[in-house]
């Protein structure tokens, strides 16, 4: 009798442990968009979604989702990250949003193949620490006239479209949670 005990206690765990594991959306609809999981990094906490034909490796929007079980407050993890974009890019355009723990920033990287505007948000998780919805957009140098203009682009998207985007962000990522 212990032993079957023990069999349908394994079974129980075994089934809950896989559903946890499939708890996150395979699809994440945003702005009349489908994006497809497609990437598990960090062992099951960070997400990374793309429109059809695109990867990790060739993008042009992403939205990432990324749980951090070592951060407690929304509005610190969302300066803190602003601080380190800023370190990491120096000439990096950063906007942090303490009210509502978002950040919203261009990056680049040294050689500047590509200019990338992200607007993200931090938000408790279910269980633990907090998790990061963020939604970007590439601008690759390649694809336009020069860096500058591929700089010129993201500045002229961030301008015309960042209330539109941060509101989406705001609103979209209470439904798609890790845990």
């Amino acid at each position: 009798m212990k032993r079957i005990f023990t069999i349908i206690t394994g079974l129980i765990y075994l089934s809950v442990s896989v559903s946890e594991a499939f708890a996150v959306e395979s699809k994440i609809k945003f702005n009349k968009e489908t994006y497809n999981l497609i990437q598990n990094q960090n062992g099951g906490n960070e997400y990374n979604y793309y429109i059809k034909e695109e990867n990790d490796d060739n993008w042009h929007t992403r939205i990432n989702l990324l749980k951090d079980e070592t951060l407690t407050n929304p509005t610190e993890a969302a300066a803190d990250y602003a601080h380190k974009i800023q370190e990491k890019t120096p000439g990096a355009s950063v906007l942090v949003y303490p009210d509502v723990a978002m950040v919203e920033y261009i990056n680049f990287p040294e050689d500047r193949k590509f200019y990338e505007y992200n607007a993200m948000i931090f938000q408790p998780s279910k269980t633990k620490g907090l998790e990061l919805f963020r939604f970007s957009k590439r601008f690759y140098s390649n694809e336009f006239d020069d860096t500058k203009a591929a700089r010129k682009a993201a500045i002229d998207f961030a301008q015309q479209n960042s209330v539109k985007y941060m509101q989406m962000v705001n609103s979209t990522a209470p439904k798609y949670k890790i845990d």
